[in-house]
């Protein structure tokens, strides 16, 4: 009865799963990240031309500092993509994002390697992690993109 209980406790507290690129377009609607950078659906729309087929869903914070766009097909995230002031200050809301997208503690550790380097030298870094790409590009004198892809 122990066992039981202990099983259903760890079911209980586990966290939600990571919304990777490649999980479904519900797992980040339904994840953790939403509620820890503040997000709201902005609304979404259909890419055309070589995009054609999939589905740009953009969801920004509350303070309107951050944007998070989604590329999905077929239900499915293809990419992740954020907007964030090129600030090391903001590197906790960069390591939650990196964190739910490649579903990695380490990746996103990693990573924010990778992005305190973009930002300090204001220019694009990008790193391999395992099936993931993390790219970390100046987006304007202010702001710096962090896309995740397969």
């Amino acid at each position: 009865m122990r066992y039981l209980a202990a099983v259903v406790l760890v079911l209980i507290l586990a966290p939600a799963a990571p919304a990777t690129v490649g999980a479904s377009f519900d797992a980040f609607t339904g994840g953790s990240l939403i509620h820890q950078l503040q997000l709201t659906p902005r609304g979404s729309q259909a890419l055309s031309g070589a995009l054609a087929g999939r589905t740009l869903h953009r969801f920004v914070s509350d303070d309107g500092v951050i944007v998070v766009d989604l590329v999905v097909v077929r239900g499915m995230i293809e990419q992740q993509l954020m907007y964030v002031p090129m600030d090391i200050q903001r590197g906790y809301q960069v390591a939650f994002f990196l964190q739910d997208a490649v579903g990695s503690v380490v990746g996103a550790q990693k990573g924010m390697i990778a992005y305190r380097a973009a930002v300090n030298n204001r220019s694009e870094t990008y790193l391999p992690w395992g099936s993931f790409t993390m790219r970390f590009t100046p987006f304007d004198a202010t702001r710096m993109r962090v896309l995740v892809s397969r």
